[in-house]
C-alpha cells in the first residue's frame, strides 16, 4: 500500500500539473506490475486527494508535503499492523506455583466496610483464599499489572482492589469454579485468556 503512495509522490514531483486521471492510471499500473491488488480504501483516499485539487494552480511543493504526510501515515499503520500481536498481550502472571508463602488474601473481619457491601464481594474473597496458588498463576484482565504493579490475579485480593473490580471478582470466581471441576492452573489460564470468565454471574456465585 505504501508503495502506491510513494509512486504517487514521484508522479507529482516529475510533473507539476499532471492530471488526476493520469496519476491514478499510473498508480494502478504500478500495482498490477507488482502483482498487487489495490486496497479499496487506500486507492479511494488517493483518488479523493488528487481529485480534490484542480489540475492547475497548486504548486508542486504543497502536493509533495501532502503526499509525503500520507506516505508516512500509512507506513506507520502498516508497521503497527505487522508487528503488533494481540495474542501476546497477556497481563502479568506466574507460570509456576509459588515458591514461597504468598501475602494473605483479605479474610475475616477484613471483609467488612464499604468495599464489601454486596454478598458476592465477600464470596469472591472467600473463594480466592481457598485457591491462592491457582490465582498466583493467572493473569488479570483489568490490567492492574500496568496501573498498580500487580504480578498476578492473586495480587488483586491482597487488598480491596478486587472488591471494587468486577473483572477481578469474575476471574477469581471462575478460577475457583474451574479448580473444583479439576482444571489445572494452566488450563484455567487458557480459558481466562479466551475470555470464558466473562460469563460468570457474580450474583449467583456460591461456595
Amino acid at each position: 500500500m505504501v508503495l502506491l503512495f510513494v509512486h504517487g509522490a514521484r508522479v507529482y514531483r516529475s510533473k507539476r500539473f499532471l492530471s488526476s486521471r493520469t496519476a491514478l492510471k499510473q498508480v494502478a499500473s504500478l500495482a498490477s506490475r507488482h502483482g498487487q491488488k489495490c486496497s479499496c480504501r487506500l486507492f479511494s483516499l488517493f483518488s479523493a486527494v488528487t481529485l480534490a485539487f484542480p489540475q492547475q494552480g497548486y504548486h508542486i511543493s504543497y502536493m509533495k508535503k501532502l503526499v509525503g504526510c500520507l506516505v508516512l501515515g500509512f507506513a506507520a499503520l502498516a508497521a503497527s499492523a505487522q508487528w503488533s500481536n494481540p495474542a501476546e498481550d497477556i497481563p502479568a502472571y506466574n507460570a509456576a506455583p509459588p515458591s514461597r508463602p504468598l501475602p494473605p488474601v483479605l479474610h475475616g473481619d477484613q471483609l467488612t466496610g464499604p468495599y464489601f457491601s454486596h454478598p458476592y464481594q465477600v464470596i469472591a474473597y472467600k473463594m480466592a483464599a481457598k485457591i491462592p496458588g491457582v490465582l498466583h498463576q493467572e493473569p488479570c484482565y483489568c490490567r492492574c499489572d500496568r496501573e498498580m504493579g500487580h504480578n498476578s490475579l492473586h495480587s488483586c485480593f491482597e487488598g480491596t482492589h478486587g472488591a471494587a473490580c468486577s473483572t477481578c471478582m469474575k476471574e477469581g470466581v471462575f478460577s475457583y469454579q474451574e479448580t473444583k471441576k479439576g482444571r489445572t492452573p494452566a488450563q484455567i489460564r487458557a480459558e481466562i485468556e479466551h475470555g470464558d470468565w466473562e460469563n460468570v454471574d457474580l450474583e449467583k456465585a456460591t461456595l
